[in-house]
């Protein structure tokens, strides 16, 4: 009879592990059900898995198997990250109910009418009854979930956690998705404003000015002078435009090449850090997202020096990520995170403060997540900030072209008038 590796919680919601034997994957789990464990992973015994009792270690050979299987796999999923989200908030309400990970996603992929969302729900069952864990199957799901949301739910799973676990991985999405909507919403009235006044303008200049131009000519008359204005930008723009496109390309793609180096990949990002509107919001960001992270791995009972682990390949900016590494670098040496993050400037003294008071209390998940929400808080203050000037500057660019605009038609009829 076939045997079954399996990671459950008992009655207490202690984790436990072991092995049963079982005709399949279901009678292995009613079989559980019957000793009054809940099954997290079932897997055939055949399906390699780690020898080590080091959670790190877990997670580490989870996610190098899992990046391994989508090398070249036929079940990959072609989707994005609001689908991922949609997804796990519905998983994450069934399993709450007391449904086991593999029955939930069965059910979504059964009960849901979405067809994308079913498609995805049933790719992930698909290799759940094949014997990987959520994680693996998630990553398999390219474009889906990102690299934050894959290592916190294999430590979920790793340490028996899960159901905590997917209720801050949905809330992390959702706080993030709410800040790129916001963004997108504020920005669009504004955007609008200055395509209306760009569409006025470039009328006037193509359609009316030419004719009044002419009927001066024929009268004798002069053109005003925001007339002329109007009339010797458009000759530049018509004479110049080619270049400055062509020229504005040629930049864009030499700066896409050279941050693909090394090299260029650092400096870039380390530019962007210093710029004085956007460096603020990539610096919270980022800060936002790392803390997010290295709050839920603590949380979840992961030891500190495999949680910076798992948080630093999901910095995306590479000036942050050295600095994670060096301070990761102390923190294996037996500094304290903290002390670490302040030697390499990761972090404002402010929240280095909070984290040291959470290290000496021990209690440095809590401390962590402490520090998170300021970082929210900063990053939607610096956004509704850039909102704001963005917003005030497109609105002001709209009003001086219209107004200039108006100017050369009034100012050209009553020049028209006189030469009459």
């Amino acid at each position: 009879m076939p045997s079954f590796s399996y990671k459950a919680n008992d009655s207490k919601g202690i984790a436990v592990a072991g092995s049963i034997e079982a005709s399949d994957r279901v009678q292995a789990i009613r079989q559980l059900r019957s000793k009054q464990l809940t099954p997290l992973a079932i897997k055939a015994a055949t399906v390699s898995k780690p020898t080590s009792g080091s959670i790190g270690q877990l997670i580490q050979a989870i996610s190098s198997r899992a990046r391994k299987s989508t090398t070249d796999d036929k079940k990959t999923f072609s989707g994005n990250e609001r689908l991922g989200l949609t997804f796990i908030q519905r998983l994450r309400e069934l399993h709450g109910s007391g449904l086991p990970i593999g029955n939930a996603t069965r059910t979504l992929g059964q009960r849901i009418t979405d067809p994308k969302l079913k498609q995805l729900a049933n790719a992930i069952w698909r290799d759940l009854s094949e014997g990987l864990t959520l994680a693996e199957a998630m990553r398999r799901q390219k474009g889906c979930f990102s690299a934050a949301v894959t290592p916190v739910i294999a430590a979920g799973e790793a340490t028996g956690n899960l159901q905590p676990v997917l209720i801050k991985v949905a809330s992390y999405l959702e706080e993030r998705a709410a800040i790129r909507q916001k963004m997108l919403t504020s920005l669009a009235y504004p955007g609008f404003i200055c395509t209306v006044a760009i569409i006025v303008v470039v009328i006037f200049m193509t359609v009316l000015l030419p004719q009044i131009q002419t009927m001066l000519s024929r009268l004798g008359g002069e053109m005003t002078l925001s007339a002329k204005i109007l009339i010797h930008g458009s000759q530049w723009l018509a004479l110049y435009s080619p270049v400055l496109l062509l020229t504005m390309i040629a930049a864009l793609f030499f700066i896409f090449r050279w941050r693909k180096t090394t090299k260029g990949r650092l400096l870039t990002d380390r530019w962007l850090l210093r710029l004085p509107l956007i460096g603020p919001i990539v610096l919270n960001g980022a800060l936002y997202q790392s803390g997010s992270l290295i709050g839920t791995l603590l949380n979840s009972g992961i030891h500190t020096t495999e949680a910076l682990e798992l948080t630093e390949p999901t910095i995306s900016n590479r000036d942050l990520r050295n600095r994670f590494h060096e301070a990761r670098i102390l923190v294996n040496e037996g500094v304290g995170v903290a002390q670490a993050f302040r030697k390499n400037a990761f972090m404002p003294d402010i929240p280095l403060d909070i984290l040291s008071v959470g290290e000496d209390t021990g209690n440095l998940g809590h401390g962590m997540e402490e520090v998170t929400r300021g970082f929210r808080d900063q990053l939607n203050l610096r956004i509704g900030r850039m909102i704001t000037l963005v917003s005030t500057g497109a609105l002001f660019l709209a009003f001086a072209l219209v107004s200039l605009v108006a100017m050369g038609i009034v100012t050209s009829i009553f020049q028209v008038s006189r030469s009459i």
